[in-house]
């Protein structure tokens, strides 16, 4: 796959990164319970969670279902951070 502006994709990926990383500690779930959820082992959520740009849309809706956030939201927002000029 050939992504033509890079520097707007990793705005993205670093939004939804954020994200998990901020629902992660205010929420207060381990890795276990995410890959409960998930239905993964806990080293592909890690995995996941360091490079969120591998995350599945199936897994991420999962991820937001869990902490109770809204997926459109999330994605809206990341793809607001994407347009932002650098």
């Amino acid at each position: 796959m050939k992504i033509e502006d890079r520097e707007s994709y990793d705005r993205f990926v670093d939004a939804i990164k954020l994200n998990l990383i901020m629902w992660r500690r205010s929420g207060a779930k381990d890795f276990s319970e995410i890959s409960e959820k998930l239905d993964i082992s806990e080293r592909t959520v890690r995995r996941r969670y360091n490079t969120p740009g591998t995350l599945t849309l199936e897994e991420l809706f999962a991820w937001c279902e869990l902490y109770g956030k809204d997926p459109s939201e999330v994605l809206r927002g990341a793809f607001h951070e994407a347009k932002r000029e650098g």
